[in-house]
């Protein structure tokens, strides 16, 4: 056999061995977005649950519903939950991971007060959307949007203002809303507040740095003596 053919049938070899290679990590990667997709479909809202009576019923004038809206050019969701429709509008602001399905361990309450606006921003949750321009994800987009949805809300609640909420990373968007369009809240309210964000990040770091070195020091200390004692 000469060498040419004997390099031949190696290269055929090779290339069989990959393409069965590929097939397999293909197929992996298949079976993971399986999982993905089975595993999304399992924590997502879907349909929302109705507010229901004492008979099982819905209750008059309640309201549970997941809506998308356009919102400044982007198809943005939410889920809007009340007991009562006629209720004072609250929009709440989450912090950077949608967290409305928390809501089913651990019940808020507003609803019994609020027509709820669990709204999921541009680019989350239900939200996102691998269309929308990167460029448009910035800090000044995000209170366009948290104003546009807000006289969304007032003119199909027929409300003259609406209550705001931001949670931590929601509140560094809600304090400059609220801040730039007074007139269109009752109140802004506040949880977790961000105020001086780099202060926070040096002071966090610091703790942790101290943390750490005093962990190392007790680690040594205690390896020391441990070799002290032999």
């Amino acid at each position: 056999m000469t060498d040419n053919k004997v390099k031949r049938l190696s290269i055929q070899s090779f290339a069989q061995k990959a393409g069965h290679i590929m097939l397999i990590v293909l197929a992996i990667l298949l079976a993971c977005l399986l999982i993905l997709v089975g595993v999304l479909q399992l924590w997502s809202h879907g349909k929302p649950t109705p507010f229901v009576d004492e008979n099982g019923s819905p209750l008059a004038g309640s309201i549970s519903e997941k809506v998308f809206v356009n919102i400044n050019g982007v198809e943005q969701g939410m889920f809007i939950k009340s007991k009562d429709a006629t209720h004072p509008v609250l929009l709440y602001l989450h912090g950077g991971m949608p967290d409305t399905f928390l809501t089913k361990s651990y019940p808020t309450g507003l609803e019994d007060y609020f027509t709820v606006v669990w709204w999921e921003q541009r680019g989350s949750g239900i939200s996102y959307n691998a269309d929308i321009p990167p460029e448009t994800m910035t800090l000044e987009q995000m209170i366009a949007d948290t104003l546009e949805l807000t006289n969304t809300l007032r003119h199909r609640f027929g409300q003259d203002k609406i209550y705001l909420m931001g949670h931590s990373g929601g509140t560094f968007i809600g304090i400059q809303a609220a801040g730039r369009a007074p007139r269109l809240y009752y109140a802004y309210i506040g949880v977790a507040q961000m105020s001086n964000q780099l202060k926070s990040e040096r002071l966090a770091y610091e703790y942790m740095l101290q943390r750490f070195k005093k962990a190392e020091t007790q680690k040594w200390y205690a390896n020391s003596k441990k070799h002290q004692s032999r």
